[in-house]
This record gives C-alpha cells, sequence and structure tokens, in this order.
C-alpha cells in the first residue's frame, strides 16, 4: 500500500491518495488513518465509486459507476444501497389518510441537525467522551494506537480543525431538519452535514442525492435494480424472490425508495407475513421509519383502525368537525381490507407478529402514537398487548388537538371496554392528573345557559351571612386549568351506562387522582352533578371530593350546580331534591357565601340566592302569569318551585340551629335594635346577625322588613309575609 498526501500526530489525516497493489486508488479525504469523508475509489475493471466515507467504509450519498454507463446511486451504507433515489409504485404515505394526516404537529415533530449535538442524544452518552471521565490521573494523552480507545472531545476538536483549516467558509443557512428519525439514518445525516463544507470536491450536486433525484444520472446499475425488485417482491408477497434477491447480496434488507418506504413495511402492509419473517431474520431493522416518521408497525395500525373505527368520546369533541374522506386510490389499493374480516384478522396477526419481533410502539413519530389507535377504537385487548411491549401511556397527541393523553380518551369510551382500557392505562402508573390543553373551553351547558337573557337584579353589595353562620373554607387553593382524566369521565351523559362511567371514576379515585382541581370554573363533583351521573356522585363525596370547593366559573359550588336551572334536564324533581339532601348530608354548607355578578356591581348571598338568580334567567317562566303557561310549563314551574321552597327550608333550618348555640337574649335584642331609629343604633351593641327572607330565603336584591310584633324574622313582600304569617310565624311571634 502506498500513500500520498497530508499526516497529522503521525497519522494519514486530511487530504491523500491511497493506492494499493491491486491497482485500486482512492482520492479523497482521511481521518485518523482511516478513509472519512468525500472521496473517489477507482479499481482496475473500471468501477468507480464516489461518495462519502466513514472509518473505511461508504456511509452516506454516493455514486457507483460501471464500465457499461450504469450507476447506482443512493444513500449507502458499506457496499450496499439502504436509500434509493426513485419511487416504488403503491408505496405508503400518510397524505392518503387526511383524518389522521392532521395529528402531525409541524412545529412540535421537527428536529435539526447540529455537528454539535445530536438531536437524539442523552445525557449518559456524553460521559465517555469527557476528558476528565477517560484519563487516569497524570495521563494527557493517549498512545499511538488509538483504534481501540474512545477519542477523548478536546483531540477530537483538534484533530477536526486541522481536517477542515483548507476547507471554504459558507455563509449563514437555515438548520438542516432531519429527513429522517430512524437513529441509523440520523447518523448519517449528521456525518453528512459535518461535511457539508467538502461537497465542492464531490463531483455530483449531494443535494440531488439527498432530496431523492435521479434524472441525472445513467439508467440503473445491479444493485439499484434488485433492490427495486426486493421492495416489489415484498409488496406481492413473493417469497422465493424475496429470498433469491437476499441471497445474491446485492439488495439490503433493509432497502428503502425515495420516501423510506421499506420492504418490511411493503410486506407487512400487504400482510405477507412469511416475508416479514423473512426479512427480519436476514437482518432487516423491525423500527425502521419512514420519511414521514412512519414505521411498519404504525402503517399496519393504520390500516386495520380506519377512521370510522373509532368511537364517539366527549374528550375530543371539539375535534370531530371534519368530514372523513379515503382517496381512490387507497381505496382499491387495499380494498380487500376494508371489506372481508378475514383479511383484518390476517392484518391483526402481522401487528402481534411484529411486535414479537421487537417492533417498538414507540418508535414511530406520527401519527399520534399507535396507543391512541387503540384506545380510540376501544379496543381492550389490543391497548394491553401494546402496554405488555412497552407502550409509553405518558405521550400526548398535539397542542391544537388539546393535549390528550391516552387515559383522558379511555375516560370517554363507553361500555365496559373503557373500564378495562382505564384499567390497563392505570396499571402503566401514568400521572392520574395530567391536564388537557383545554383550559380556555367552555362546558357545553354553560355555553347554552349563558345565551338566555333574564331579569336584571339590582345588587345592593350586599355582603352575605355574618362570618359566625358559616365555616369559611380553609383547604388548599383549587388548582385550574385543563382537563384531567377525572374531569372527562365525570363530564359523561351515557345515562343508560352510568354504572361503568362510575366504574371508571372509581378507579381513578382510588389510584389517588385528584377530585378537587378545577377546569373552566368545574370541579369533578359539579360535572358529575350537571351530567346526572349520581353514582358519580356518590363515588366522588366518598372519595374525598370537597362538596364546599369554592368554584370560579358560571357555579360557585357543588350545590349551586345542583340547583342550577342548567342542568335539571338530567334529573327528575325528586331526584333534584335528593341531590341537595346529599350534598348536606355529606357537609355542604348551605350558608357559604356566594358571589353574584352582574357588570360592574357584585353581592355576596347564599345558595338560595345562587337558585333563585338562576330561576329568574327564564323570564318566560318566571314572570308570566301561571295560568298563560302551556301545560309543559306549569309542570316546570311547579318543578322550579319545588326545589327552591326545599333548599329554602334547608336554609330556615340551618340558620334557626346555628342561632341557638348563641345566648338568646342577646340575639333578640341585636335583631330589636336594628330595627330601631339609627339615632340609636350607636347606644346597643348588636349581636351579628343574618338578614334574610323568613319565607323565600333569599337575602340578595330585596328589601327586607321585619316582623312589626316581634322584630325577630324578616320579609322581603307582603307575599312573602303573609304565607310565613300564615305557615309557620304566627305559632313563633
Amino acid at each position: 500500500q502506498k500513500y500520498v498526501g497530508q499526516f497529522y500526530v503521525d497519522q494519514r489525516h486530511g487530504k491523500g491518495i491511497c493506492y494499493w497493489p491491486d491497482g485500486s486508488k482512492f482520492t479523497g479525504a482521511l481521518y485518523l488513518g482511516h478513509l472519512e469523508g468525500y472521496g473517489t475509489l477507482e479499481w482496475k475493471d473500471g468501477r468507480k465509486f464516489q461518495g462519502l466515507y466513514k472509518t473505511d467504509e461508504r456511509f452516506g450519498p454516493g455514486i457507483e459507476s460501471y464500465p457499461d454507463g450504469c450507476q447506482d446511486v443512493g444513500l449507502w451504507l458499506r457496499n450496499h444501497l439502504i436509500k434509493l433515489c426513485t419511487e416504488v409504485p403503491g408505496y405508503f404515505s400518510l397524505l392518503d389518510y387526511p383524518a389522521h394526516y392532521r395529528y402531525i404537529d409541524d412545529s412540535s415533530q421537527k428536529k435539526y441537525i447540529s455537528v454539535e449535538e445530536d438531536p437524539f442524544l442523552r445525557d449518559y452518552k456524553h460521559l465517555p467522551f469527557d476528558d476528565k471521565d477517560i484519563f487516569p490521573e497524570g495521563v494527557f494523552a493517549y498512545s499511538r494506537n488509538t483504534d481501540h480507545l474512545t477519542l477523548t472531545r478536546s483531540f477530537l476538536e483538534e484533530c477536526d480543525a486541522w481536517y477542515f483549516q483548507n476547507t471554504p467558509k459558507l455563509p449563514e443557512e437555515d438548520p438542516w431538519p432531519v429527513a429522517n428519525v430512524t437513529p441509523l439514518l440520523v447518523r448519517m445525516q449528521m456525518h453528512v452535514y459535518k461535511h457539508r463544507r467538502c461537497q465542492g470536491e464531490f463531483t455530483s450536486d449531494v443535494n440531488l442525492i439527498l432530496s431523492g433525484s435521479r434524472s441525472t444520472y445513467g439508467p440503473p446499475g445491479p444493485r439499484e435494480l434488485a433492490s427495486e425488485q426486493l421492495i416489489q417482491k415484498a409488496a406481492r408477497g413473493d417469497y422465493d424472490g424475496v429470498y433469491a434477491v437476499l441471497r445474491n447480496g446485492l439488495a439490503h434488507p433493509d432497502i428503502a425508495d425515495k420516501h423510506g418506504y421499506t420492504a418490511l413495511a411493503a410486506a407487512a402492509v400487504h400482510s405477507h407475513n412469511d416475508v416479514v419473517n423473512l426479512l427480519l431474520d436476514s437482518g432487516a431493522d423491525v423500527n425502521k421509519c419512514s420519511d414521514e416518521g412512519l414505521s411498519a408497525l404504525s402503517m399496519c395500525f393504520i390500516l386495520f383502525y380506519p377512521e370510522e373505527s373509532f368511537k364517539g368520546n366527549i374528550a375530543e369533541r371539539r375535534f370531530h368537525s371534519y368530514k372523513v374522506q379515503f382517496s381512490w386510490k387507497v381505496l382499491i389499493r387495499y380494498s380487500g381490507i376494508f371489506h372481508v374480516s378475514s383479511r383484518r384478522q390476517k392484518r391483526w396477526e402481522t401487528i402481534q407478529l411484529l411486535l414479537r419481533r421487537g417492533a417498538d410502539p414507540n418508535a414511530p413519530w406520527v401519527p399520534p402514537h399507535l396507543l391512541f389507535f387503540a384506545v380510540k377504537a376501544a379496543d381492550a385487548e389490543a391497548v394491553k398487548l401494546l402496554l405488555e411491549r412497552g407502550a409509553r401511556a405518558d405521550v400526548r397527541l398535539p397542542p391544537k388537538l388539546g393535549g390528550l393523553t391516552p387515559l383522558h380518551i379511555a375516560a370517554s369510551v363507553p361500555g365496559e371496554e373503557g373500564v378495562r382500557i382505564t384499567r390497563y392505562l392505570l396499571h402503566s402508573a401514568p400521572d392520574l392528573n395530567a391536564r388537557a390543553e383545554d383550559g380556555n373551553e367552555i362546558y357545553g351547558p354553560d355555553k347554552v345557559s349563558s345565551l338566555t337573557g333574564g331579569v336584571t337584579l339590582q345588587l345592593k353589595n350586599e355582603a352575605g351571612p355574618p362570618q359566625g353562620y358559616s365555616s369559611s373554607y380553609s383547604g388548599p387553593v383549587p388548582e385550574e386549568g385543563g382537563r384531567s382524566a377525572l374531569h372527562i369521565a365525570c363530564e359523561r351523559q351515557d345515562n343508560s351506562e352510568v354504572r361503568h362511567a362510575r366504574d371508571v371514576i372509581r378507579l381513578l379515585l382510588m389510584h389517588q387522582a385528584n377530585p378537587n382541581t378545577l377546569w373552566n370554573g368545574h370541579s369533578p363533583l359539579s360535572l358529575a352533578i350537571a351530567s346526572g351521573n349520581d353514582l358519580a356522585v356518590v363515588e366522588l363525596l366518598k372519595h374525598g371530593a370537597d362538596p364546599n370547593l369554592p368554584l370560579s366559573g358560571t357555579v360557585r359550588s357543588a350545590l349551586c350546580a345542583a340547583v342550577s336551572t342548567a342542568y335539571e334536564q338530567q334529573r327528575t324533581t325528586a331526584q333534584r331534591i335528593a341531590l341537595v339532601d346529599k350534598l348536606l348530608e355529606a357537609g355542604a354548607d348551605i350558608l357559604a357565601p356566594v358571589t353574584l355578578r352582574e357588570g360592574q356591581r357584585k353581592a355576596v348571598g347564599t345558595a338560595v340566592d345562587y337558585a333563585y338568580y338562576k330561576y329568574n334567567q327564564d323570564r318566560r317562566i318566571a314572570h308570566t302569569p301561571y295560568h298563560i303557561l302551556s301545560a309543559s310549563e306549569q309542570e316546570l314551574f311547579q318543578t322550579r318551585q319545588s326545589l327552591l321552597e326545599h333548599i329554602t327550608a334547608k336554609l330556615r333550618e340551618r340558620v334557626i340551629l346555628k342561632e341557638k348555640e348563641w345566648d338568646q337574649e342577646e340575639l333578640r335584642r341585636s335583631k330589636k335594635c336594628y330595627n330601631v331609629l339609627s339615632f340609636y343604633n350607636y347606644l346597643c351593641s348588636r349581636l351579628p346577625f343574618f338578614k334574610y327572607c323568613y319565607q323565600c330565603g333569599r337575602s340578595v336584591s330585596v328589601q327586607l322588613s321585619p316582623c312589626t310584633r316581634c322584630h325577630q324574622v324578616f320579609t322581603c313582600s307582603e307575599t312573602c309575609r303573609k304565607k310565613s304569617w300564615n305557615e309557620r310565624h304566627r305559632q313563633e311571634c
């Protein structure tokens, strides 16, 4: 062997020419004694390879030319092409599936090539390159033979500086996006990027090869032809043909066309399991991805779960306004798969085979993580299989689709399948309190209620019940954010299957999901009340949901949600009354302050004031003479009146019970003193007491007058005064 060229630290390093005894010659770059960088290798028989090398092997774009004018063009790994510059007919593309393509989030998916940093590098991989981790104390350099040693970062920087010292400086350019996320191809792209300043020494335009353009080159050579045949025969299921191509050694089992569509993917999408096994046995990478980020496994999932197989779920309710479309090309190509159940079974067997042979469910980058397919299709068996094979449960949909996790969607899947899927996901220990990115979304029934205009209240900045009547909330400040899985489960309105929703909620709570977080002002408890799921209410109260948790939305507390007219259609009158009693038994404070707002004005009242506020929003029912209302409206009027009377009675009982704890004589004097002329008020040492209508329970937006005989109770109108006198106060006064 003969070498003519540059040296560095006693190593062939830089530009040079190598001659071998067999007549072959290499002209190009070397790095510490190895062929590395762009160069040309010529053989005595007239063959010639021009391309990129790394440690004496082809690694990147290159062209092998033959004496007859044929050329093999593409990306090379050692002596084989692994990516062509041509397109194989019938290749799989996500563009044929617009319903899935919408899951791609360009901003979050893009990675960029850098010489300094591997976009997929983990911190621990830096350790072998730090000088302090390599050299023993007192040792400052390697021995001359470095082939068996890890080269430190400082030494490599010196070698690079010498290697690139005469290469031209490049103008500022945008970073190169990662064209293919397969780890081997990422390393290859980094190697190409590192040597981009040396591309001028290459006789061909490297960018043409990288972009998959072949029109300027000669006819395909034997390796290109064999590679194309391998992909096509794999797609047809020609086992013998695939075996013959692999055996002659001209095609790599991982060969892909210009789109990254591999022979393995071609066999898998057509369910040729024998060919899949043959390719994997021959060394094909089961996790190799196409340029779109699809592995063979993810392509099979897209075909196994067409969009119409997904069950409707409230977790994604904002994102179902599209129409499902399939291109005719796809329908024709895979018509057997869509219409014959045996083909679907065959595809499931292919999925199982790929997973059994090491397919990583976390490898593909697009469309959504494979776990979402199985969860959205309510396929509990597939969810279990994916989790057993290491599928991550902490993945999310793109922000534009709400940032949902698999658990969010599982919590909304109806039926027993939803319960099973939730159980499987919980076994993988996900973040139960993970929030979706929908914190600004308004709960559906609240949108409707906000559109109905009612009677304007005359708020007078009332202060509400004195502090002694209710215990102030002392719990932690509720955390606002997007929906948790528990919020979604409590929001379900599949009333025919409330048992299944209850079971999902129970599972989440048993695994310590937080029942006291807020989404757009709603807690899980208020959502369960609004959706009409009383079984869920019981579970939440049993597992620590606080009925006095202050809410920040249109409802102010769980009790306010129970008396709101916005959610009354979910229950009968008896059920609504029973719900109020259930909340009171669980510790809900009917005298807890409730803030009412109208424009810039506000006042503090109770849940009874809130109930009347919502009642008056329906002007037709609240302010139309009873005999003018229709039969259904009269029934609704009576239903609302029954609930108002019941909650008022509960308020009255609570106030009387509370006031019995105090000195009755002092309380009597305070109430009487409050009603004498204000000139004498300063002479009275009054006990703070709660002024409310003794009949209807209201304390806000009403003018209260004391009983003229005892001065111990107040009423807001002549109607309430007479009714209160006839029903109870005659005996008390």
